[in-house]
């Protein structure tokens, strides 16, 4: 019924990569954030030196979720260039911040070249920027915050490289607070404990999010989750009906690369015999609210508290 899937999704994949560095790094690496200086050695965290009070005025960001991070912190204005910005146009929440094309999208990989042309002051790099800092700090300050797979740990450390700090706690306690109003909302409506399914179409089935990755909605929120789904995973419509999930939160395909639509779902039998499907409790969502990024799990807070909020979910 389950099986892992071959590829993962450009956004996911990222967490997979992010736990095998963090492997590396030892239970020692507890430094969030740390500024490479025209030299080879990295010196101490950024948060230790003083920042301007407004801030660094051009940003580049080597590793796009930690755009996501400014744009959370209101300092979507000093964002000048971003590696890999093609992974953030998928997602809606973002297009207050990309739709004038101001900020540069600096390709797949770093290009130097287009980091220098962009002037900026202030370059925000991960440890998977580790070979390139020294040719990065060259052109400007570089401060290399250590990803996580926790983005409020991760948002401190981009907060600290841009002297934002009480930014980054309000921002979490605005989180904190919307995700408290979410579960109340969810238990006022007596749905809490059901048990739900996150999907995206891919290619010929389905991929699911599950366990610590969907913590948010599982632990925080309040709904059931499947016992034996890995975090992240491949299951079919047959697999689907054998589970009978009381709600299903079906993602947007943002990858345009599954063969089953949203569409073609509303005529397949297998499909509508679903008793989630013929209790009016699937939901098609934003995929970002099934990420792990900030702004798109901030989102998922507020998008929960709408439904569950008078019975719309009922």
């Amino acid at each position: 019924m389950l099986t892992l899937p071959k590829s993962w999704m450009t956004l996911f994949s990222v967490i997979l990569m992010l736990a095998a560095m963090l492997a590396g790094c030892g239970p020692g690496s507890n430094t969030a954030a740390t500024e490479q200086e025209n030299s080879p050695s990295s010196a101490s965290p950024s948060a230790s030196a003083p920042a301007a009070s407004k801030g660094p005025a051009k940003i580049v960001v080597t590793y796009f979720p930690y755009a996501d991070h400014l744009f959370a912190l209101g300092k979507a204005d000093a964002v000048a260039g971003v590696v890999n910005l093609k992974s953030l146009r998928d997602f809606t929440v973002y297009d207050p911040f990309l739709k004038d094309g101001r900020i540069a999208d600096l390709g797949d990989q770093a290009n130097f070249e287009k980091i220098v042309a962009l002037n900026s002051d202030l370059i925000i790099a991960s440890q998977a920027d580790a070979p390139n800092l020294d040719q990065l700090s060259k052109i400007a300050k570089t401060v290399t915050v250590n990803a996580t797979l926790n983005w409020q740990e991760t948002i401190r450390g981009v907060a600290a490289a841009v002297g934002e700090e009480a930014q980054a706690e309000q921002y979490i306690s605005q989180f904190l607070k919307k995700q408290a109003e979410a579960s109340a909302a969810i238990e006022q409506s007596g749905e809490k404990g059901k048990s739900a399914l996150f999907l995206m179409p891919w290619k010929k089935s389905f991929t699911y999010w599950s366990g610590s990755r969907m913590s948010l909605y599982y632990e925080k929120l309040g709904f059931r989750p499947f016992e034996g789904m890995s975090n992240v995973g491949e299951i079919t419509i047959e697999g689907i009906s054998k589970l009978d999930p009381e709600y299903i939160f079906i993602g947007k395909d943002y990858t345009n690369s599954s063969e089953i639509t949203l569409k073609d779902l509303e005529t397949n039998p297998v499909w509508n015999s679903l008793s989630t499907v013929k209790n009016k409790k699937m939901f098609v969502v934003d995929t970002e609210i099934l990420g792990p990024l900030a702004m798109g799990q901030f989102k998922g807070l507020t998008y929960m508290q709408q439904l569950f909020t008078g019975g719309k979910a009922k």
